[in-house]
């Protein structure tokens, strides 16, 4: 951990540098690599980007009253729905913080071969010990590499490529595999992909390593004897996209992830597979996503294994208008089961497990739900006044596919369950937003969010013990956050 220098004040400089040496019209995009600095045979491309957000939230879903033990999807104690419960904390009603993530990164070219570094540093203001971050993501304060790999990639002609280390992986719209990037530290993963362009299909397959094999010490693994060695927990994926015409992308994806001790404690003991079908299109304006995906596998329990038996689907359009300020209308919709974790041994687990989506690019701004045990209908409209800004406003509705099972977050963290409730309607959520970017490299944007709880929402807050000093729920969550960007080139 860098403590003698702040690593801000190294990515501020470095950017005022890359600024002077980046041509002003490629500021928004990765430079080709002709346009970087040429020495000898190599070619060096730094960038970097400084981020500051603040947020805040009046009666935070997720904080306060019941502490589970793990974040887990499909993690459960016996007889729920939930993860077992560790302990019972304060009621809170307002939570904020300030944070920071700073990125310095190089990229080295040489012929068919490409090195990437690009270093992190992400925490919240006052304080070491915070954590703010879900499943898959590091704990704060984290400075580390965020992209580490080597490239090897043909140079013109049919793309084809070799890539191995850190790296980021974003497929399809990114609801099963995601960059995150607009949480506090986002997401890359360790492995090796490979692709290959084949006419106008693309074709492409990874291995993504999130545990190690091996046992854990129990100063690592967290109990009274360590982890006997075991095989890790893997992510293996195939993705093939066809371009078939500008209105009709056809794209398919396999996920298989074999989890076995040791492994991350946000993952459940297991064998996950996940086949999913996407179509989609972008043409004069009009872009629409339509995608299922299907879930089998088994889950450990504390008996035998469950099989795993799960279904989501989830669509998406907008329109581009030729009306002033370029006027945009959206709608989309989603759904996935859920499971209230009272069956009988050996029945099949239906709470479907997004696997490592992004948090909230496509499940609202506020981040209050997930593609799981949802069921979400909604709709907005954006309009750009100024070539510089961008104004927005949405609604949706959410609900339970299954009243009974687990309400998670975007960040796939529990809020809680009833198995009781006959209320599907989590509730409504309003929200407004504003970006402005007055010059290329810097980029302002705030937002405001309103989530009216509905009665399976108020039903879970009781039941979490987060229930107020009158000794009710509340009737609305208020969420604010305002975020300023410095990027180079």
């Amino acid at each position: 951990m860098i403590r003698s220098l702040p690593f801000a004040s190294i990515a501020l400089g470095s950017a005022l540098l890359a600024l002077a040496l980046a041509p002003r019209t490629a500021a928004a995009q990765a430079l080709p690599q002709s346009e970087g600095v040429h020495l000898g045979g190599f070619v060096f491309r730094p960038s970097a980007e400084l981020r500051i957000r603040g947020e805040f939230r009046r009666y935070p879903v997720d904080t306060g009253g019941d502490v589970y033990s793990s974040n887990a999807v499909l993690a459960e104690g016996f007889g729920g729905a939930l993860p077992p419960l560790l302990d019972t904390g304060n009621v809170v009603k307002t939570q904020w913080f300030f944070a920071q993530r700073a990125r310095l990164g190089l990229a080295v070219d040489r012929g068919p071969v490409t090195g990437v570094l690009t270093l992190q540093d992400a925490r919240l203001w006052g304080s070491d010990d915070a954590i703010f971050v879900g499943a898959g993501e590091p704990s704060l304060p984290e400075t580390a590499p965020y992209e580490a790999y080597v490239d090897v990639h043909t140079r013109s002609g049919r793309r084809a490529f070799v890539r191995l280390g850190r790296q980021r992986i974003e497929w399809g719209d990114g609801r099963l595999i995601g960059a995150d990037d607009e949480t506090l530290t986002a997401r890359s993963l360790d492995g090796v992909r490979a692709g290959v362009q084949l006419g106008n299909v693309d074709l492409e397959a990874m291995a993504v390593l999130l545990a190690a094999p091996g046992g854990a010490p129990p100063e690592v693994a967290g109990t009274r004897k360590p982890i006997s060695a075991g095989t890790g927990t893997q992510l293996y994926g195939l993705n093939a996209l066809w371009r078939v015409a500008p209105l009709l992308h056809l794209e398919a994806t396999a996920l298989a992830r074999i989890a076995r001790e040791p492994r991350p404690t946000w993952l459940t003991p297991g064998d996950t597979v996940v086949l999913d079908a996407r179509i989609s299109g972008d043409r004069r304006g009009f872009r629409y996503a339509i995608e299922g995906a299907y879930e089998l596998g088994r889950v450990a329990t504390f008996t035998a294994d469950r099989p795993l038996g799960a279904f989501a689907a989830a669509a998406r359009a907008a329109l581009e208008t030729s009306l002033p300020a370029r006027l945009t209308f959206s709608a989309r919709g989603a759904y996935a089961t859920g499971d209230d974790g009272a069956l009988e041994e050996g029945e099949t687990q239906r709470r479907f497990d997004p696997i490592l989506p992004d948090a909230q690019d496509n499940h609202g701004p506020m981040g209050l739900y997930a593609w799981s045990n949802v069921i979400e209908a909604g709709g907005g409209v954006r309009a750009s006044p100024l070539d510089a800004m961008t104004v927005a406003a949405g609604y949706t509705f959410v609900g339970l596919a299954s009243p009974g099972g687990r309400w998670v977050t975007a960040r796939l963290l529990p809020v809680g369950a009833v198995s009781d409730n006959e209320s599907r309607a989590l509730g409504h959520e309003i929200d407004v937003s504003l970006a402005f970017q007055p010059w290329e490299p810097l980029r302002f944007a705030l937002g405001y969010g309103l989530f009216i709880f509905g009665d399976g929402a108020q039903a879970i807050f009781s039941k979490a013990n987060r229930a107020h000093d009158d000794g009710r729920p509340a009737d609305l969550q208020q969420w604010a956050f305002l975020q300023t960007t410095l990027s180079a080139p």
